[in-house]
């Protein structure tokens, strides 16, 4: 005990002597300095005295300082802390709360982005883009498609089927001086269809159709039409055919045979439709009906009409040759003239009425008058002549 007392008396008695001490060096530079290293076998810990910001460190000649946790963080690259902690991020970012990140004006939705300068809050992709898995968030502003003069493209196995746009931008804008509307309309919108091989359709659900389910099409020899079903089994179509700039209008309904195309109007006070024509086969032959004004009758002849029926009437006082634009036609003329009839072989079936007024000579083609003669001049009354494709018959 004697001996332990006066070590420490004798290094007390150093320390009041000496402003520096050192250890294993015989010119110190700090108070203590230890040249070798230093080990505290007990630490106090803190009790309920508010903690400091302090930490305490060794500089690189060895001397123990005091920094700030913030002076520490600033000397680490930008842009880089390193956390090590089991715990999520969580908080607001106040001092209370120090692990959050603060909003930053950020909203519902938003993320942060970086500007080159600071972070920002910007639109996430979840909240501005369509999703796979359809978007619950839309408003009326939302759009897809493109926001530029670029036509928007919807594919297929990385094939184009659809395509929207302006007409010139789709390059279906026709500039020539015959181009027809709307194809010489260079800002018109287009939905646009696309094909192989010149073949393209755009068909419609119809569960009750049996085969033939409601399309529309186009084919490669350049035509277009669309079909649909019919009171389920049957089917209509209205196409376009030919090849080769020798083109056609088909109307076509079928299955049987006997059904008709009907044609008619619609009256809005009452309500209610006016069959106005009606045309339609007798089953699988060639035999077909039209009739006007049939009331949903079928027509008893090959055609019918509930009605009066006007044909071309002329008058006539000089030398005239008759083609397809006469039928009933008064000559009264004062001198002779002369009627020239059209080939019998080139109009077989044509009738013409001819009802001579006057006393003056009529010279005509020759035909073949009631007494089986042939004759070449027209006689006083009623004439009626019609081709047999071989020669103009008198018929009445």
């Amino acid at each position: 005990m004697k001996k332990l007392s006066l070590i420490c008396f004798s290094i007390s008695s150093l320390f009041a002597w000496s402003q520096k001490v050192g250890v294993k060096t015989t010119s110190p530079t700090e108070t203590l300095d230890i040249n070798g290293s230093l080990r505290v076998r007990g630490i106090n810990l803190t009790g309920t005295t508010a903690l400091k910001d302090r930490i305490m460190v060794f500089e690189n000649d060895g001397v123990v300082k005091y920094v700030t946790s913030s002076a520490i963080i600033r000397q680490m690259p930008l842009g880089f802390f390193g956390l090590n902690t089991a715990s999520n991020l969580v908080g607001n970012g106040k001092v209370a709360n120090p692990l959050g990140i603060a909003s930053l004006s950020a909203n519902t939705n938003q993320a942060l982005g970086w500007d080159g300068t600071k972070w920002l809050p910007v639109d996430q992709l979840s909240s501005s883009n369509w999703l796979f898995v359809g978007n619950s968030n839309t408003t009326s502003t939302n759009l897809l498609g493109t926001i530029n003069d670029i036509s928007m493209s919807v594919r297929s196995n990385n094939t184009t089927m659809l395509q929207f746009g302006k007409r010139n931008t789709l390059n279906l804008y026709d500039s020539s001086n015959t181009g027809l509307y709307p194809y010489n309309q260079q800002d018109n919108s287009v939905s646009y269809i696309r094909g192989t091989n010149g073949n393209s359709s755009l068909q419609f659900e119809s569960s009750t159709s049996q085969s033939y389910k409601p399309v529309f099409f186009t084919t490669s020899d350049g035509n277009f039409g669309f079909r649909g079903s019919s009171a389920g089994n049957d089917w209509f179509e209205v196409s376009s055919s030919g090849s080769s700039n020798n083109g056609s209008l088909q109307f076509t309904i079928g299955d049987n045979g006997d059904e008709p195309i009907i044609f008619r109007k619609y009256n809005k006070s009452t309500d209610t439709f006016v069959e106005m024509m009606r045309m339609q086969g007798l089953g699988l032959n060639n035999l077909v009906r039209v009739g006007i004004n049939m009331q949903g009758n079928v027509a008893n002849s090959t055609l019918q009409i509930n009605g009066s029926v006007t044909k071309k009437v002329d008058v006539i006082n000089a030398d005239t040759t008759f083609t397809e634009f006469q039928h009933t036609v008064f000559i009264n003329n004062s001198s002779s003239i002369t009627v020239t009839l059209p080939t019998a072989s080139t109009c077989k079936g044509r009738i013409y009425i001819l009802k001579k007024l006057s006393s003056g000579t009529v010279n005509i083609t020759s035909f073949v008058n009631r007494n089986s003669s042939n004759s070449n001049v027209l006689s006083a009354g009623v004439t009626q002549l019609q081709s047999d494709g071989s020669n103009w018959q008198q018929i009445n």
